[in-house]
């Protein structure tokens, strides 16, 4: 297995730790989805989807690359009157999961947050959407992906 979907693994796993159990302000780790392609419906809200979607390399000497891979957490939130305080919730709870352990257990070196966007959705009913986008930055050897 290569290095970028032992990353995409650990990500998966921390996000569905974003409960209110677990000391977070959202239940997004209740619905957890890799590159999701359609909207949220209501049953997965609140839900959070993720994608990796561009990655950079720098080759070094000696057969090792250093890479930047582009994470995007989507983040969806139910309708009500508070959906916009609970949309910056969710946004907190992704940057404090990530956070938490920027290396991923040792396989990144660094993650850095590069932004967060806020929006809604008016199809039919009020929907709380996020995008934080972060940088997962992390060495490989030439032969492993």
């Amino acid at each position: 297995m290569g290095r970028r979907q032992e990353i995409v693994d650990a990500i998966r796993a921390r996000v569905a730790l974003i409960r209110t159990a677990n000391g977070y302000d959202t239940d997004l780790g209740a619905h957890v989805f890799e590159w999701k392609v359609t909207a949220f419906s209501e049953g997965e809200l609140p839900g959070l989807c993720f994608r990796d979607t561009e990655q950079t390399v720098a080759e070094l000497t000696g057969g090792v690359r250093n890479a930047s891979l582009t994470v995007e957490f989507i983040l969806g939130a139910a309708a009500g009157t508070a959906t916009p305080s609970i949309v910056r919730q969710g946004i907190g709870d992704v940057v404090r999961a990530i956070d938490s352990d920027p290396t991923w257990g040792g396989l990144a070196w660094d993650t850095a947050i590069q932004s967060d966007e806020m929006f809604m959705d008016h199809d039919g009913k009020l929907t709380g959407l996020a995008k934080v986008t972060a940088i997962v930055k992390y060495q490989t050897l030439r032969a492993v992906p």
